[in-house]
């Protein structure tokens, strides 16, 4: 099994082995994880063990001195670069003590706040979601966490360093603050270390590194009630979409009361159109009511989990003096920012979740796991995280939730998105139900669900013996736009070359006074944007990641800007999607939403005759592109973003004729078309 460290030893070990031994060990680590990965970010990849190469050049000769000393000999083992991918963290150097793990990070000059935050954090992390490291701490004779700040170009100041005191915070195992040091005086910081033990507990280093995650109870209590006190999807004005909602959450934790009862290894499927709100129903069902404890919501969407969280961490620090709702966790408010940054754990980023499954770092997260986006499941071989999947997604899934529950009862949800593959090679829902055939599983679907799913046999897994009916398990209704959820149909329609049924459509959105407007102007587009939005309303620039020519109109699709800030920041902030400077692609907002979008279309999605073709710009020319309902689906992202109106934004090519990668009749067709599909000109400015 594959350890979270690219180097691990005991202290004989490390003195006894060469500097570039261990340089070498690390670069063959880095280099098996770097397998078949794309040739670009394989450069980057390299680049940057090269870099950890000429790190180790200054930090094991600083190491090797103060292990040698006589303060560092009740040090047993030495871990370099721990990788704790649950959280998204690599840690410099873990030592393991008799009594004490040392969390040491190097800094080769001055030491800022922000050092100290971060290796503050690896302590807290450790002692929240390590689950050996939390039983090794446990009671008044347990294992310390001592963070180090080890300087290695540069000396700290004279009396450094000191002993910074433990438990006067939150955590009563770790202390208040980083010891700070520098090459001569790591091996002072040992000494502190073993001063002020509570035990002399050694520490098995195999044990330590095949810990498992799991998230303390206080955490769990602080996450909960953060996520509580939180509105994530404001559905006030969407009755209708609220009840489907309301029910499709009583009917699915009914399910999981059945499975959970009944021992049974379960997958609920729900699915709906773009915007129906399943990751609303997902994240119900993990943060609040009586399964939250036990649950945990994987997502591909990472913007997603980047906007929730920042908006957690914005609601918390406006609730003022919000220690009393907190005193309950056992947290104190002066460490709010460490718990905030924490109860990011209830919301996993899937490539990291998918990682542990990949190197069988087994994480254990609870009997329900919700998995957004589930159509998206890789096969066997994709690389993640730098390692190969060593089956399909989806089986590793099953699998890992089986094994690690087993014999009790375990449930998925996977939520499944209609039309909405924009990555090559997503499998769909036919990679789980045959996964569920392969390993025994039962499930629950409806009819309706079934009837979206592209299967080659429907009938097959309509009868299954496994299957349970889902009645309310297909989300119908978008809650997207603002009045009229019509706009969902005019976007299939226009991308379904439906030109009647467009205009149908249209009528209706007319009818509403919720046209959809075109315009050549860029400027004309973001004064109508402007104009509309108002308090805390959004607006923003949104394109297709592949419209690489907007760059002409000063809209750079690659850049991707903070899409936290970007969703967040207020008017005034030069980040903030108001200001109507950067512009978002396809991948940054799907699953969020604008009050006011202006669509940006390059010609990477053009009209050929009376069909969609697909582009993608290679060098100086745009070649074509096979996947064309992957760039479909694309633009149906973009069109469907806005709650209240939207513009699309139509450029006018090269008239000159001298860029070839601009040629007006591509953009005029799509003009035409769109025209044609029953969206208004602006009126010239």
């Amino acid at each position: 099994m594959t350890r979270p460290a690219w180097y691990f030893g005991t202290r004989e070990e490390f003195l006894t082995t060469t500097k570039d031994r261990i340089a070498d060990q690390l670069a063959g680590r880095a280099a098996s994880e770097s397998l078949e990965i794309e040739a670009n970010q394989s450069l980057e990849w390299h680049s940057s063990i090269e870099l950890l190469q000429n790190a180790l050049n200054e930090r094991v000769p600083i190491l090797r001195e103060a292990l040698e000393s006589e303060e560092g000999r009740f040090v047993r083992h030495v871990i370099l670069e721990f990788d704790f991918r649950r959280r998204g963290l690599r840690m410099d150097c873990i030592l393991l003590a008799e009594g004490v793990i040392f969390v040491i990070e190097f800094k080769r000059s001055k030491i800022q706040s922000s050092d100290r935050d971060q290796v503050m954090a690896y302590a807290v992390n450790l002692l929240e979601f390590h689950e050996r490291t939390q039983s090794l701490t446990e009671g008044d004779a347990g294992v310390i966490v001592v963070p180090v700040i080890t300087l290695t170009r540069e000396t700290v100041g004279e009396g450094s360093p000191a002993w910074p005191g433990i438990g006067a915070h939150s955590w009563h195992a770790t202390t208040n603050c980083p010891i700070e040091c520098d090459a001569g005086s790591l091996r002072k910081a040992f000494c502190l270390g073993r001063t002020h033990r509570k035990s002399s507990q050694p520490i098995d280093m195999e044990e330590w590194l095949g810990s498992t995650f799991r998230p303390s109870s206080s955490i769990l209590d602080a996450t909960l009630s953060l996520y509580g006190n939180h509105d994530v999807a404001s559905i006030a004005n969407h009755a209708a979409p609220a009840e489907e909602i309301a029910k499709s959450v009583g009917e699915i934790r009914s399910v999981i009361d059945w499975a959970l009862s009944n021992r049974e290894r379960h997958v609920v499927f729900l699915s709906g159109a773009p915007g129906a709100g399943k990751t609303l129903v997902g994240l119900e069902l993990v943060l609040r009511g009586y399964h939250a404890e036990e649950s945990v919501f994987v997502t591909g969407n990472a913007p997603l989990v980047e906007v929730l969280n920042k908006a957690l961490a914005k609601s918390f620090g406006r609730q003022g003096s919000a220690s009393e709702s907190w005193a309950h966790t056992g947290y104190r408010r002066e460490d709010s920012k460490f718990v905030i940054s924490a109860a990011s754990h209830k919301i996993v980023k899937a490539h990291r979740f998918l990682g542990d499954l990949a190197s069988k770092h087994r994480q254990s997260d609870g009997r329900i796991l919700v998995f957004d986006e589930a159509q998206r499941t890789y096969k066997k071989g994709r690389i993640v995280l730098r390692e190969k999947l060593p089956d399909h997604e989806a089986d590793l899934i099953l699998d890992a939730q089986a094994g690690e529950y087993a014999p009790g009862g375990v449930v998925v949800v996977a939520l499944i998105g209609q039309r909405q593959a924009i990555n090559n090679g997503e499998m769909g829902i036919i990679a789980w139900l045959e996964a569920i055939d392969r390993k025994g599983w039962t499930f629950s679907i409806s009819d309706e669900t079934l009837g979206i799913s592209d299967l080659d046999n429907v009938k097959r897994w309509s009868d299954h013996p496994a299957r349970r009916v889902l009645k309310n398990g297909h989300l119908r209704q978008s809650m997207r736009y603002y009045r009229n959820s019509e706009m969902e149909n005019w976007v299939g329609c226009v991308l379904g070359n439906d030109v009647s049924g467009a205009l149908v459509s249209m009528a209706e959105l007319d009818r509403e006074k919720d046209c959809v407007w075109l315009t050549r102007s860029l400027s004309q587009a973001r004064r109508w944007a402007k104009e509309r939005t108002v308090g805390t309303q959004r607006c923003g620039l949104i394109a297709s990641g592949q419209a690489r020519r907007l760059a002409a109109e000063g809209l750079f699709v690659e850049l991707k800007p903070s899409i936290a800030d970007w969703m967040l920041a207020p008017s005034g902030d030069v980040r903030s999607s108001n200001s109507l400077e950067t512009v978002q692609n396809q991948f940054q907002v799907q699953g969020l939403e604008l009050d006011y979008c202006i669509v940006c279309w390059d010609v990477d999605l053009r009209r050929e005759g009376d069909e969609w073709k697909a582009y993608r710009l290679n060098g100086t020319k745009w070649q074509k592109d096979n996947l064309i309902e992957v760039s479909k689906n694309s633009y149906r992202v973009l069109l469907t973003r806005a709650r209240r109106g939207m513009v699309i934004f139509v450029p006018e090519g090269d008239k000159s004729g001298s860029d070839q990668t601009r040629t007006p009749e591509f953009y005029d067709g799509v003009w035409k078309y769109l025209l044609r599909c029953g969206a208004k000109a602006m009126p010239p400015e």
